[in-house]
């Protein structure tokens, strides 16, 4: 359990990092307006999985094909920077995967906003048919 604990502390300070790292010290400007999503770090910490996503978009086939590529560009560069400011004994591999979560949610969301759903009226015949025939609620005398 401590490792479990541990590893998700350090998996959460590198998404920490890489954030910073990613807004402040890479020039790409394929890469502004991103954020990371989540670190998933392997038990022994030699490989990370890092998800991210761009912020106000729904990346479309091209787009996403363009980050993927600007992110295998930076990743020496990323994990250089991330080896400076987390002190670990080996810097994990990086792999950068883009995260479509949010952007499924969303449509998810405008789909459920989208639906014509009106709420449900009593039907008169079913007020009509607890009552007998003298006018009065059943179980009355």
């Amino acid at each position: 359990m401590a490792d479990s604990v541990r590893i998700r502390r350090v998996a959460e300070e590198i998404r920490g990092q890489l954030s910073e790292i990613l807004r402040e010290e890479v020039r790409d400007p394929r890469l502004k307006m991103l954020t990371i999503t989540r670190v998933k770090l392997a038990s022994d910490l030699g490989a990370a999985t890092i998800f991210y996503s761009p912020l106000g978009e729904d990346p479309a086939a091209e787009r996403a094909r363009e980050l993927n590529e600007a992110m295998l560009a930076v990743t020496g560069f990323v994990r250089r920077s991330l080896s400076k400011r987390v002190k670990l004994r080996h810097t994990p591999n990086l792999r950068f995967i883009l995260d479509d979560s949010i952007a499924e949610g969303s449509q998810t969301l405008s789909l459920i906003r989208g639906l014509d759903v009106q709420p449900e009226e009593e039907h008169p015949e079913s007020a009509e048919a607890s009552m007998d025939p003298a006018g009065e609620e059943d179980g009355e005398i």
